[in-house]
């Protein structure tokens, strides 16, 4: 299985006590999201493993307000920053996904097993196109 490479952001640019979602299929919603913790780094996958829904309320909202919980807002699950763990909610023990991931040259790389990138779409029109007349 071959590993597919995201560059996120740079790593100087995730602070303690914060998130930030990442969609890194360009799909048009955070499939990942980062923190730091305790001067680590984690990244998770954005979906609780209660009812696979995205966590965060708004973008880049995934932690409580005192920035210690991971916080499911569909539901009220809490979850370790550290490791993960659902502590509180209908999940309780359950684990978000970790990520494979690196730093590279400063940068945050997300290593992803074989995954097909989306297509961009792109949209032509078929109407003949015409020559607006001169108005002189």
């Amino acid at each position: 299985m071959t590993l597919r490479d995201f560059p996120l952001c740079r790593v100087d640019e995730l602070v303690e006590g914060q998130a930030r979602g990442f969609d890194p299929l360009q799909r048009g919603k955070d499939s990942v999201f980062a923190l730091v913790h305790e001067g680590q780094l984690r990244l998770y996958r954005n979906s609780c493993p209660h009812l696979d829904v995205r966590l965060e309320y708004r973008k880049d909202r995934f932690l409580s307000a005192d920035g210690q919980l991971i916080v499911c807002y569909a539901h009220g699950a809490q979850f370790l920053p550290g490791t993960g763990e659902c502590v509180y909610g209908p999940c309780l023990g359950q684990k978000l996904e970790a990520l494979p991931w690196r730093v590279e040259e400063g940068w945050l790389v997300l290593q992803m097993p074989g995954m097909k990138v989306a297509p961009r779409r792109v949209e032509v029109s078929r109407l003949t196109i015409h020559r607006i007349p001169d108005r002189d």
